[in-house]
């Protein structure tokens, strides 16, 4: 499962405040340049998949053996399997990577991956290479542990070899279930391709792979309802997290197909604000915040030099973290350029990449520049995010 970063929503408030979207998890790591997080509820599925097979299923298949025997080897079969899911989401972000498409971050679940990716393959036959290069490496996976499956039966160790005959199916069914034709699971992606592909329309290819992705999470909702109702309640939680994370993904899948449709064509300097109120580099803190901040009352201020060069944000945040008897012999030239927030963009640069570049680096604002550096207006998501929501409003 490869869904994408879920895009801002026409009608959702502004962001503006330069602040690192939140991202719920814990970080892992970083691995050819991606960021890695772990969602919350994987602690709590791992749980109760480590309980299932320490307590239903290795004991009925192979009885006999401790209580602390059956523990370890739901945990290991537990942990491999979370292994699985991340080579799995690996394969489609080095296939993503090779195509020109960075991956910054992914956050993974226990039933699969979160990728943000930094825009949408160019055409058809990349986003087919994409989202087929996760399932194979499941079914190479299935594979390779029915094969150690197999060599521990030969070397009598049936603990080792009941763990690895888990996997291989529970990797099978990955595949499977993941070839459900519904957006984003990797069977609705390829059939997104192939609609594409043939009818050369991407954004009607989305819609119709993710009514079908959003279909079946209410089948799963439903599935998860009845089985609470059954007494299922591990069953039914796990199909409901899934059901509800899938619906979510469906639908923010078509929303940012028609945002690639209607900022088609629209360049930064069409939307940008201008003329943007600005901050002299050279003037200190506690004038820039008299002068600025108590007066116009935003969260954030370009700041430019004296021939107009931009020279970062100012941002509320960063008056905070320098001591405020400090102000006056600190200049906001200094600041912003040590806060490292210059994110700036051509005038003649496309809105769609605008947007792509404030979601990755989850800020709020962008720096318009002419070809001679010199700052000539504001683009923020609020600007995009207002754009996309009177044309989304004016085609329903």
């Amino acid at each position: 499962m490869n869904p994408d970063d879920k895009p801002p929503l026409p009608g959702d408030p502004p962001s503006g405040q330069g602040e690192e979207r939140s991202r719920p998890g814990v970080f892992l790591g970083t691995l050819r340049g991606i960021r890695f997080y772990l969602d919350y509820s994987w602690f709590f599925i791992a749980a109760l998949v480590i309980y299932s097979l320490a307590t239903y299923f290795f004991p009925h298949e192979l009885p006999g053996r401790d209580a602390a025997v059956y523990i370890a080897m739901g945990t290991v079969a537990t942990l491999l399997f979370f292994l699985s899911i991340l080579l799995h989401e690996m394969g489609h972000s080095v296939v993503s990577q090779r195509n020109g498409i960075p991956v910054p971050s992914i956050t993974l679940l226990f039933i699969g991956g979160i990728a943000e990716i930094s825009r949408e393959p160019d055409d058809p036959r990349t986003e087919l290479k994409i989202a087929v290069a996760g399932p194979l490496v499941s079914i190479f996976l299935s594979a390779l542990y029915a094969l150690i499956a197999w060599g521990c039966s030969l070397a009598s160790f049936p603990e080792g070899g009941l763990v690895f005959q888990w996997l291989a199916s529970v990797n099978l069914f990955l595949v499977i279930f993941n070839a459900i034709p519904g957006y984003p699971l990797d069977g609705g992606r390829i059939l997104r391709a192939l609609l594409w592909m043939r009818s050369g329309g991407f954004r009607q290819a989305t819609f119709i792979t993710s009514r079908i992705g959003v279909f079946f999470s209410w089948a799963l909702i439903a599935l998860g309802i009845f089985a609470i109702m059954g007494g299922e309640w591990g069953q039914g939680l796990v199909f409901l997290v899934i059901g509800v994370f899938l619906k979510s993904a469906a639908e923010s899948g078509y929303t940012q197909a028609l945002s690639k449709e209607i900022l088609d064509g629209v360049r930064a300097c069409d939307l940008m604000t201008q003329p943007a109120i600005c901050i002299p580099a050279d003037l200190p803190l506690n004038l820039a915040v008299d002068d600025y901040f108590l007066t116009n009352h935003h969260v954030a201020y370009p700041v430019v030099s004296d021939e107009g060069h931009f020279r970062g944000l100012l941002r509320l945040e960063h008056l905070k973290s320098v001591p405020r008897e400090k102000w006056p012999y600190t200049t906001a030239g200094a600041v912003a350029e040590a806060q490292d927030s210059r994110l700036v963009i051509p005038a003649t640069s496309s809105a769609e990449n605008a947007l792509r570049i404030l979601l990755v680096a989850g800020q709020g604002r962008l720096g318009v520049v002419d070809e001679a550096g010199q700052l000539v207006g504001i683009l923020t998501r609020h600007d995009l995010l207002h754009y996309l929501q009177i044309h989304t409003e004016l085609e329903t």
